[in-house]
């Protein structure tokens, strides 16, 4: 009895569908899918389409619990590739022309130049909002159809909706990119994934008026 009871305890401790098995699992998909994104991330104008297939991925299977996240998020970087990179490629340019002007204050307070000072949060502030609406337009397309002006019309209204969401999420995603930046990249390996389900818990709030009672694949916008 002594050896069987020991036996069902060993089971148990390694049975696969029990808490830390699953949970464990779940950190490693996290893992597996930010290198995913990582990689397809990589030619930049793609960045767009491996965002959309990352959130897809995490809310469904590290959120959720569904199998094949592996399988959506290559399904949905495919799907969701031309109207997540035409989204993309403007949002991209902004930020570039933002970036340089951040850079020029950066140099002129370097200088000591105080008026540069106050440029330099200005810049920081001012690259938020195109964030915004570029996250709220990549995540939206993970469970919604448009076209590429149609979706960057939807995102800025959901942002202008959800003003303090939209600023929790674009801080969220900033403060991850500066943390991997200041850590020689090497967050690049989890904080993509770790950046999705929690901006998940924003959004899908945001999401759940316009969508079935039954949440399966993407809703069509008919409009």
């Amino acid at each position: 009895m002594g050896t069987k009871g020991g036996g069902g305890v060993f089971r148990r401790a390694f049975d696969p569908t029990n808490g830390f098995w699953r949970g464990l699992a779940r950190v490693c998909d996290l893992v597996g899918l930010s290198i995913c994104w990582a990689v397809c991330s990589l030619p930049v104008f793609t960045l767009g389409a491996a965002t959309t297939a990352l959130y897809d991925a995490v809310f469904h299977g590290v959120r959720k619990g569904e199998m094949g996240d592996y399988a959506r998020f290559f399904r949905t970087f495919r799907d969701s590739f031309r109207a997540a990179t035409l989204a993309t490629l403007p949002a991209l340019a902004l930020a570039v022309c933002i970036f340089y002007m951040w850079y020029v204050a950066y140099v002129m307070a370097a200088g000591g130049s105080e008026g540069a000072m106050v440029w330099l949060y200005a810049c920081r502030i001012l690259l938020l909002a195109p964030l915004a609406v570029w996250l709220f337009a990549v995540f939206t397309l993970s469970r919604f159809t448009f076209g590429p002006l149609q979706l960057v019309r939807t995102a800025a209204k959901l942002v202008l909706a959800h003003l303090p969401s939209a600023a929790v999420v674009a801080l969220l995603v900033e403060q991850l990119a500066l943390f991997t930046y200041e850590k020689a990249f090497l967050p690049v390996f989890f904080a993509p994934g770790i950046g999705a389900l929690l901006c998940s818990l924003f959004m899908e709030r945001i999401f759940a008026p316009y969508l079935p009672k039954e949440d399966g694949d993407k809703a069509v916008d008919d409009e």
